[in-house]
């Protein structure tokens, strides 16, 4: 039995006819190019020590970086690798070692086949809401993982968790701003993260907590469930100020079908105050996917069967 089924299937990506397989590290052998971001790329790639199949993430450095700010990045991603490792949860992506060769720095990790949650956040093909609920059960019992073991993830968006909707996968990636709570790492004035999900208490230049990874995944639930963020603006500067001054969006009257315990788990993680949001990600967890496997129940058919 499939967890879930859109009846559609992921293309596999094609590999670059014109791109060499180079060996990276003396252990990895370059595949198919994976996905792309501002200033790094994903590829496929074969572990020869294992023979198995993992995604390097192959991150460019600003040419004019410093020496001394090149060698403080370098050693904060192998800082940042080491904490991954530490996760171990079934709902996260696996670290397996990070480096630098030939001047470009790189992540080896687990390869996970399926789509990130950004497909699902347009409007004509937002996920039906007991789906949304269990993934976002998914995903905060996994951030409350991370938190036990000292690690904020800092950039939760939906982009940044990977489904495979056939085979009930759930994987929370990229914690490559990810930091331990006790530390100082980043310097004044630096802002990590995306701007659109980020805490009120964030974007005033206050350090990331456990709160504010539930305000990110409050801002990602209420988006899959609407097909719009609770705070949208046309500038960045319009943004800050509506996150710091407005009240989010009513979820109660964008989604008047959802149910009343539905709606109040996705505000209590939009709450201004970070005080007023879940201290326990993990009981959260649990209640939300208790109530989403509820509304499951009740909105299948008689004769189906239950997941």
């Amino acid at each position: 039995m499939t967890w879930f089924s859109l009846k559609r299937r992921t293309p596999a990506a094609a590999p670059d006819s014109d791109t060499p397989t180079p060996l990276l590290h003396g252990r990895y052998r370059l595949g198919a190019r994976l996905g792309d971001g501002a200033s790094s790329q994903v590829r496929e790639a074969v572990d020869l020590r294992t023979g198995g199949t993992v995604a390097v993430k192959l991150i460019s450095l600003p040419l004019d970086l410093p020496a001394p700010q090149r060698k403080e990045w370098v050693a904060r991603l192998q800082r940042e690798a080491a904490l991954a490792r530490r996760l171990e949860h079934p709902d996260i992506v696996a670290i397996i070692e990070a480096g630098i060769d030939a001047g470009q720095a790189w992540l080896a990790m687990e390869r996970v086949r399926g789509v990130d949650l950004s497909r699902y956040t347009q409007r004509h093909l937002l996920l039906p809401e007991n789906l949304v609920l269990r993934i976002g059960a998914r995903v905060g019992a996994a951030l409350a993982h991370a938190h036990a073991q000292g690690v904020i993830h800092r950039d939760l968006k939906p982009a940044n968790v990977l489904v495979n909707l056939a085979s009930g996968q759930v994987k929370l990636a990229d914690f490559g701003v990810a930091r331990e709570q006790a530390g100082n790492l980043t310097r004044t004035g630096m802002t990590l993260g995306t701007p659109s999900y980020m805490a009120p208490e964030l974007l005033a230049g206050a350090a990331a907590t456990p709160a504010s990874d539930a305000y990110a995944l409050g801002v990602m639930l209420f988006e899959l469930l609407t097909g719009r963020r609770p705070h949208e603006a046309d500038t960045l500067g319009a943004l800050l100020q509506a996150t710091a001054r407005q009240p989010p969006a009513s979820l109660a009257r964008l989604r008047p079908d959802l149910p009343a315990p539905a709606v109040a788990a996705v505000e209590a993680l939009l709450a201004r105050d970070p005080a007023d949001r879940p201290a326990d990600l993990a009981a959260w967890a649990g209640q939300v996917a208790a109530l989403a496997a509820l509304m499951a129940r009740l909105m299948a058919p008689p004769s189906a069967p239950s997941l």
